[in-house]
């Protein structure tokens, strides 16, 4: 059968049997109220009062310093309801917020940030303070983020001055301070207050209306003390975490936008351009494989390196972009995603399926009758087909993979506890040394999970490179990941989303998961 076929196949069968069955648990909700609240109100006309989003699970915690602060939903709201130096724009790119100036010292190590100022918390009385800044950096330092790597210290001099020093240059460090871990509270209200995080103060564009930690709702309004007006005046926040449902929802107006949908369902289901606008977005990330090479894997058949390089040769990845993501994800062999300048594939062959070559290296390593082995994967749109079809390619040299769905929570736990074998999943990075440090830094996620190798100071040096050398020192990494195929890259990331709401008003930031709200000044 070929892939247009399959397709077409696919749809209306997925369809039939699991919105079906799956819309009598629907949640019940408001859409969008506001007279210039419509798809074709003019973005510079547009105004609401409230509309409905999915998330694709509940928010559980706030805290900076949770285990699950990195889960989806749980650091998405967070970006609108407490404040940050630096935020994240429709564009992508970071954009001064809580800072009214910064400049960067002649040699790089040093970067001073001064406030806007007046600057309070939703509680209109609380001042926004640099000590603030310095207090979510002493919360981090024990355990720095990877993305933090080049931080040495931060201090205040003073009420409206940050004073960033760094161990090498790294003139992207706007990135880091808008990224999920950096955020903005105040510490006389955080220290020996341990149900802050329940609603903590705001100093960004929305304050939080009414939230219980694990509750399908996280309902937000607008923050008066911020210092821009954001055009949407109320969001609820509702859990979704079916998929299928998401679609059926924003179809009956249920909600008003939904992200992460499974794209020929929302293509087929969604089609009217009178009442929809489709979103699909390439993120700036990658699908990956990722290896258990911990020490309770020992004498395991992919703990040889000629194993994990035939399983990456067996897989045809434009098969898997075209089917499993109705041909939005776009194929790649490098950590550093497709649509990057910067990137670099290291596989001989590229991206093309080779399965002669994967036999012989199975049978160099003497598995040439294959072997079984466990490939988990989140229960994500398009992730389950994918890893079903990378089984298959399996199969083709003898590979017998069971392939096991896992809720977010289930998979996030093995990850940490080493139990699993093979898992499909993906990282995603502002730029290429953010997604890079997942995967070759040495504190990264990817890195520690699965007990792969690391160089923090090649991936300095590629921060205090200027952007003109850059691609040669990412090509070395991109090579060391492939010379050790613990993380085997499939493909550039891309989710699929959907809106009710007039255009830019609400959605996510461009190659981001992230979400931004127009308002007024912009970021700029």
């Amino acid at each position: 059968m070929n892939l247009r076929k399959l397709r077409s196949w696919i749809a209306p069968i997925t369809v039939a049997s699991l919105a079906g069955t799956l819309f009598i648990g629907a949640p019940i909700a408001n859409g969008a109220t506001g007279s210039a609240c419509t798809l074709r109100t003019p973005t510079t006309s547009a105004s609401c009062d409230l509309i409905t989003v999915a998330l694709v699970n509940k928010v559980v915690t706030l805290d900076p310093t949770s285990s699950v602060r990195t889960t989806n939903q749980n650091y998405i709201t967070k970006f609108l309801v407490q404040g940050a130096l630096y935020r994240v724009a429709a564009d992508g790119t970071p954009k001064p917020d809580l800072v009214a100036s910064d400049s960067m010292s002649a040699d790089g190590l040093t970067w001073t940030l001064k406030l806007k100022t007046g600057l309070k918390y939703s509680d209109g009385v609380t001042p926004v303070t640099a000590d603030d800044a310095v207090f979510m950096w002493e919360l981090l330092k024990n355990a720095p983020p990877p993305v933090f790597s080049a931080v040495k210290d931060m201090t205040a001099p003073d009420n409206s001055t940050v004073v960033i020093t760094l161990k090498t240059r790294f003139d992207e460090l706007p990135y880091a301070l808008s990224s999920i871990y950096f955020f903005i509270n105040p510490r006389s209200k955080v220290v020996g207050n341990d149900k802050y995080w329940i609603k903590p103060l705001s100093a960004g564009p929305y304050e939080i209306k009414s939230w219980t930690p694990g509750d399908d709702d996280f309902n937000v309004i607008v923050n008066p003390n911020y210092w821009a007006k954001p055009v949407v005046k109320e969001i609820k926040f509702l859990a979704v975490p079916d998929p299928v449902t998401r679609v059926i929802a924003l179809s009956q107006g249920i909600i008003d936008y939904a992200f992460d949908m499974p794209a020929a369902i929302a293509r087929g289901q969604l089609k009217s351009k009178a009442l929809f606008r489709g979103i699909p977005v390439q993120l700036q990330g990658t699908f990956t494989l990722d290896f258990n090479l911990r020490s309770m894997t020992e004498g395991k058949p992919w703990r040889d390196v000629r194993v994990r390089q035939a399983m990456s040769f067996a897989i045809d990845r434009a098969a898997m972009g075209k089917v499993a993501f109705f041909g939005d994800v776009k194929p790649s062999c490098s950590i550093t995603w497709a649509s990057s300048p910067l990137g670099s594939c290291a596989r001989p062959g590229g991206n093309k399926q080779d399965i002669a070559k994967a036999k012989a290296l199975l049978a160099d390593a003497g598995y040439a009758a294959g072997f079984p082995i466990n490939l988990t994967v989140f229960n994500r749109p398009g992730w389950g087909d994918a890893a079903s079809m990378i089984a298959s390619d399996w199969k083709k040299i003898g590979i017998s993979a069971t392939v096991i769905p896992q809720a977010d929570a289930v998979g996030s736990a093995a990850q940490s506890s080493g139990d699993f074998q093979v898992q499909f999943s993906g990282a995603t990075g502002q730029i290429p040394t953010l997604i890079l440090r997942t995967y070759y830094g040495g504190t990264g996620a990817w890195t520690v999970w699965a007990g792969s190798k690391s160089n923090d100071a090649l991936l300095n040096q590629i921060d205090a490179t200027p952007t003109s050398g850059k691609r040669l020192l990412i090509a070395q990494v991109e090579k060391a990941i492939w010379d050790e195929s613990a993380h085997i890259p499939l493909g550039q990331r891309s989710v699929y989303g959907a809106t009710r709401l007039p255009q830019n008003v609400f959605q996510n930031v461009k190659g981001n998961d992230t979400y931004y709200v127009q308002q007024t000044p912009a970021l700029k």
